[in-house]
């Protein structure tokens, strides 16, 4: 089976390929070593998760920024994991509502952003856009602003809404998500491989290879 393999060490990652046509005698590895900050998203439905508690105190050990959204589920357990860790300045929170709450929804995480704004977490508010940007426009506007600048993406159990966000991503950005194998990200050419992210074993999107002419 193909896999594509991340380790990191410090605030640099290492990222080793093995070619998804090449069966079982892999590629000679690439290695890339690039400064890192981690975008986080996934359902708004997830359960309480000691995984992403897992992943998101491995993140914070080694000195790596984080990116998180407003939203319920997920969004919500990385902000809640960040708090109970003295390294949660370096979280940022991007909420697509006002300080007040204005401006979100049944699925927003109002007191968890708004809790966390209070002990000094970062918080970019109206991440998405003023209240007039409608809400749906807001919610992807937010998680772009989230997801711009950071070296990797990392979904939990991602869906419809998460995978259309990861579907505007830049297609240099490597996704990864934790969960059964997520579905086609649309609009995007490639598929979903084993892999492991902190050495916690998860799957990662490989875009289709480029023909070579």
């Amino acid at each position: 089976m193909p896999a594509v393999q991340l380790a990191t060490l410090s605030v640099l990652h290492f990222v080793q390929v093995s070619s998804p046509l090449s069966g079982s005698h892999p590629s000679p590895a690439v290695q890339r070593q690039v400064s890192m900050s981690v975008y986080f998203g996934g359902s708004r439905s997830l359960a309480p998760s000691p995984l992403l508690a897992q992943v998101v105190a491995a993140v914070l050990a080694s000195g790596e920024s984080v990116h998180v959204g407003c939203s319920a589920g997920a969004d919500a357990q990385v902000i809640a994991c960040a708090l109970r860790s003295s390294s949660f300045r370096q979280v940022r929170a991007f909420a697509a509502f006002a300080p007040s709450g204005a401006g979100a929804c049944s699925l927003s995480a109002v007191p968890v952003v708004q809790a966390a704004a209070r002990v000094g977490l970062s918080v970019s508010w109206l991440a998405g856009g003023p209240l007039a940007v409608p809400l749906a426009a807001r919610l992807i506007r937010r998680s772009l602003a989230a997801a711009a600048g950071c070296s990797v993406a990392v979904f939990f159990m991602p869906g419809a809404g998460s995978l259309s966000v990861a579907s505007r991503l830049p297609a240099s950005l490597p996704v990864f998500a934790f969960g059964p194998v997520p579905a086609a990200i649309p609009g995007k050419a490639g598929g979903w491989v084993v892999s492991s992210f902190h050495a916690l074993p998860c799957w990662q999107f490989q875009p289709a290879q480029q023909a070579l002419f």
